[in-house]
């Protein structure tokens, strides 16, 4: 099915890399055709796999998905088509969120936020997408917060997505920090607004790793220092250009403080100040349901941690502090995942 085609020239290949962008290949379910080739990359050679004659099927979708790769480069042609194509459904939705099943909404609104998002993460400096993400994401809060009863399914509808990891816990834990916000009664409507975009946004410093950090089992300590750097990259990457206030910036640079935290306490070689570590009852919250969504999700160098064996780890850092918080956070959960 796939073909071969000739092998470029160096001049050809530095040319292509320029104009080639990666997508996932599910990405390609929006677009019904292609202006220009889309290729593989593969042994470190870019491989045409598409013709613009040949249209997008469901079927090529799969097979490529099956037998090379879950990424796709397309043309920054296709690239801007696409992205285009992602905000227009987006917008489609969001106008007509009042009418009909909000499940459904939800579940497509989820879908669509996750491949914008995708986008985003491979390019991080486009305003125009960064803006239109912000715009999609509270578009998408809206939603959660006007049915509370659709939590849990979109919550595990995104799960079996099978989205990559950088990708989907933003929203994993975005959708799961509302749910618990709501559910204690402690917060406005706009606090718990601002604190899904803080949580959503929070990780866009990933996108400054290189894509193949993200499937090592084994992390160096250079690689170690890059995945550290992080939430400081995501506050540099963010700040002045959507509207974040500083409480927002800062609990977005300091969003690991619980997680060095359980490492001080794991390893006594392990030393944090904690005079620069910003803490409070908001940041911890959403510090807390980030690790819980990450250590209970698989990834290349562990296996997933059960829900409750999180609350364990976390019982230590949180539960002197916040005693009534964390039991609302426990009974809250047993209830979420039931």
């Amino acid at each position: 099915m796939f073909k071969r085609s000739r092998k470029l020239t160096l001049i050809e290949k530095s040319r292509l890399s320029l104009k080639l962008k990666p997508v996932f290949i599910a990405q390609l379910m929006m677009l019904d055709s292609l202006e220009k080739p889309a290729y593989s990359y593969r042994q470190g050679v870019f491989q045409k796999e598409l013709e613009p004659n040949e249209g997008v099927s469901t079927n090529f979708i799969s097979k490529y998905a099956q037998e090379i790769s879950s990424e796709i480069f397309l043309h920054k042609i296709d690239y801007k088509r696409l992205n285009e194509k992602l905000n227009e459904e987006i917008i489609k939705i969001t106008r007509s969120l009042s009418i009909g099943d909000p499940r459904s909404k939800g579940v497509k609104h989820t879908n669509l936020l996750s491949m914008q998002m995708a986008n985003l993460y491979k390019d991080p400096f486009n305003d125009e997408l960064l803006t239109n993400q912000f715009q999609s994401a509270k578009n998408f809060f809206n939603l959660l917060y006007q049915n509370k009863d659709i939590h849990k399914i979109l919550y595990t509808n995104l799960v079996k997505q099978n989205h990559h990891y950088t990708v989907a816990q933003p929203l994993l834990s975005s959708i799961l920090l509302v749910s618990f916000l709501q559910h204690t009664g402690m917060f406005s409507e706009k606090e718990i607004q601002n604190y899904f975009l803080t949580s959503y946004f929070k990780d866009i410093g990933m996108s400054l790793i290189p894509r193949e950090k993200f499937e090592l089992a084994h992390l160096n300590d250079y690689d170690k220092k890059l995945f550290s750097e992080h939430a400081a990259n995501s506050r540099k990457l963010l700040n002045g250009r959507i509207p974040l206030n500083k409480t927002q910036l800062n609990i977005i640079e300091n969003h690991h403080f619980l997680n060095y935290k359980i490492q001080a306490l794991i390893s006594d070689s392990f030393v944090i100040d904690q005079d620069k570590m910003l803490s409070g009852i908001e940041s911890t919250l959403l510090s807390s349901i980030d690790i819980i969504v990450a250590v209970s999700s698989k990834r290349p160098y562990r296996e997933p941690m059960s829900v409750f064996k999180a609350l364990e780890l976390l019982k230590k850092v949180i539960s002197p502090e916040y005693p009534t918080e964390f039991k609302n956070l426990v009974v809250f959960l047993r209830h979420f995942f039931k």
